[in-house]
């Protein structure tokens, strides 16, 4: 590319797209200028309305994460009296082996 890609400005907006603008202002310049391109491109379709915050916040920290999508896993637990029977089982069936 010949030409350096530009940061965009707005005027005005509400209390959540000044600080969305604010996270893409501290971001545009740590970033490569492909990255940069994408950036711009969110900003102006959040300021748009044409995607959710969310969206546009997954698109800014896409380089942080690494496409990383959080996914809770399940803790299995037992009830102590469960619990404890099974350790008797265990220990009957190492007993008499």
């Amino acid at each position: 590319m010949s030409e350096a890609v530009e940061k965009l400005s707005f005027n005005g907006g509400d209390f959540k797209f000044v600080i969305a603008y604010q996270a893409y202002e501290k971001k545009f310049s740590e970033v490569e200028e492909t990255d940069k391109i994408r950036m711009n491109e969110a900003v102006q379709n959040l300021f748009d309305g044409s995607i959710s915050y969310e969206d546009f916040y997954r698109v800014i920290n896409q380089e942080d994460s690494k496409n990383y999508e959080f996914h809770r896993t399940k803790i299995s637990g037992s009830r102590k009296f469960s619990y404890r029977k099974e350790q008797q089982k265990v220990d009957r069936i190492k007993r008499h082996k």
